[in-house]
């Protein structure tokens, strides 16, 4: 009888103890995998936002610079002609060589005339050019004055010999009348693009990858990636946005492009959509929580450990405090017996 009685004690301490320690520790570790998650979110928009106003802020550079050759006077009274007019080579070249950025600057006249700088030749008729997907909406729309597009030369000029894709500053010249004149192309490397949003090995999001969205739904790689993270990215992007991140609170939410920035969470990492401004495309960063969740695997780990040591010494203290009850009970019931049988 006091044997089951000292059972019955030891299981509902073990099983209220067993109880309470999985409880706990379930809740204190989802409660760190939720908070460690959020922080990742808050530290990479933190991170990537200062790199995408970097990026801004050298494509407004490019901008300015292919407004010195659109305005240009001299330029503008060489479109004019259907003659090649020798005044405009000597100002590409020298804009282009003013910066290793550009790989190259080209012009098409409304009046037939073509230019481009000295590294560059065979350009296609600005007649060809017009039938580029999307150029006859661009050159019809008279509140665009100039956009960010990806091309390869291949839709430039014959029989180019680099096929890679490539991001294009294209810029209406027009007169004070607004009237087209022609059509000015800065090439810039996407790869410049890439190295603004690229963080090194040491860094706190070492190797993270990055990617350009176009606006036919290509994804472009700064680097060769497992076939498997190619279909973890384009499956993320294909699920319903999550925008308004989590925001740091120095940032302004009316800043350039962070109104517009959308979030994806995959199975290992996080993926922020970046805009470009006057652009169809976007650049995708996606941030590996890798070393995360081996911090948090090492944390469930040590937390494992110490539970099972906790329920062992519970254990022992629960045996010794059924032991302090039922053994005197037992004494005393068989004094008692004793003192009755006498």
């Amino acid at each position: 009888m006091f044997r089951s009685f000292g059972r019955n004690i030891s299981l509902v301490l073990v099983l209220f103890i067993t109880v309470y320690i999985a409880a706990s520790s379930f809740i204190l570790y989802r409660t760190m995998e939720h908070r460690s998650l959020d922080m990742l979110r808050q530290l990479s928009v933190q991170y990537t936002g200062q790199q995408h106003k970097n990026t801004l802020l050298f494509m407004n550079w490019l901008e300015e610079t292919s407004k010195l050759i659109s305005n240009n006077q001299v330029v503008q009274n060489a479109l004019k002609k259907p003659a090649y007019d020798g005044a405009i080579s000597p100002i590409l070249e020298g804009i282009r060589s003013s910066s290793s950025d550009i790989l190259g600057i080209y012009i098409w006249g409304e009046a037939g005339g073509t230019y481009s700088s000295s590294n560059v030749s065979g350009l296609l008729p600005f007649t060809e050019i017009k039938k580029v997907p999307g150029m006859e909406q661009f050159l019809d729309n008279r509140e665009q004055v100039l956009r960010w597009t990806v091309l390869n030369r291949e839709h430039l000029m014959n029989a180019p010999s680099d096929l890679r894709d490539r991001l294009l500053l294209e810029v209406k010249i027009q007169n004070t009348e607004g009237q087209i004149l022609g059509l000015l192309s800065l090439e810039v490397e996407i790869d410049k693009l890439y190295s603004f949003y690229l963080s090194g090995k040491n860094t706190i999001y070492g190797e993270n990858e990055v990617y350009l969205l176009t606006s036919n739904g290509k994804l472009l790689n700064a680097a060769d990636v497992p076939m498997k993270r190619l279909q973890e990215v384009r499956t993320a992007l294909a699920t319903p946005e999550k925008d308004n991140p989590a925001m740091p609170e120095e940032q302004d939410s009316s800043s350039s492009g962070s109104m517009d920035l959308l979030e994806r969470e995959t199975a290992d990492g996080l993926i922020l959509l970046y805009p470009l401004p006057e652009s169809d495309e976007r650049i995708v960063t996606y941030i590996s929580a890798d070393g995360m969740n081996a911090e948090l695997r090492t944390f469930k780990y040590l937390m494992i450990g110490l539970n099972i040591v906790v329920f062992i010494v519970f254990w022992l203290l629960i045996s010794m405090l059924s032991g302090s009850i039922v053994n005197p009970l037992k004494q005393l019931y068989l004094k008692i017996n004793s003192t009755m049988k006498d």
